[in-house]
């Protein structure tokens, strides 16, 4: 969700897109309640605390938007990674489809602002 608010370059990328595909994927998955959630839990882990590393050597390095993204990843990483369990639960049970098929998360969506400021502050520590 953070990462929709992206612009310029890095938004067109097909890592960031695939990267997003994978991840509904990965929340339908518990949704549906199948066998392949929790390794696909465990790739988008893997993703997102190597994403800052791989963004910062690609050609779009330099770039703001490359920057904001390693800052989220390194957000969303950090903040999941320390998350209790009871929150956890609390936010995957309330993550649902909407009427277009897209996972949708009322309490993810109002953590945004927060955790955007978390996000400036990590871009200016990147810096």
């Amino acid at each position: 969700m953070i990462s929709g608010t992206l612009k310029g370059k890095i938004r067109q990328e097909k890592y960031l897109l695939l990267l997003r595909q994978y991840q509904e994927e990965m929340l339908d998955a518990y949704l549906q309640d199948t066998e392949d959630f929790p390794a696909m839990l465990h790739d988008c882990n893997i993703i997102y605390e190597y994403l800052p590393m791989v963004l910062n050597g690609s050609h779009l390095g330099g770039e703001k938007g490359a920057s904001k993204l390693a800052a989220i990843a390194v957000v969303a990483a950090g903040y999941g990674g320390v998350m209790d369990e009871e929150l956890a639960n609390e936010l995957l049970d309330d993550m649902d489809f909407d009427r277009y098929s897209k996972v949708k998360c009322r309490k993810i969506e109002g953590m945004v602002p927060k955790l955007m400021k978390i996000v400036e502050g990590e871009m200016k520590s990147i810096r």
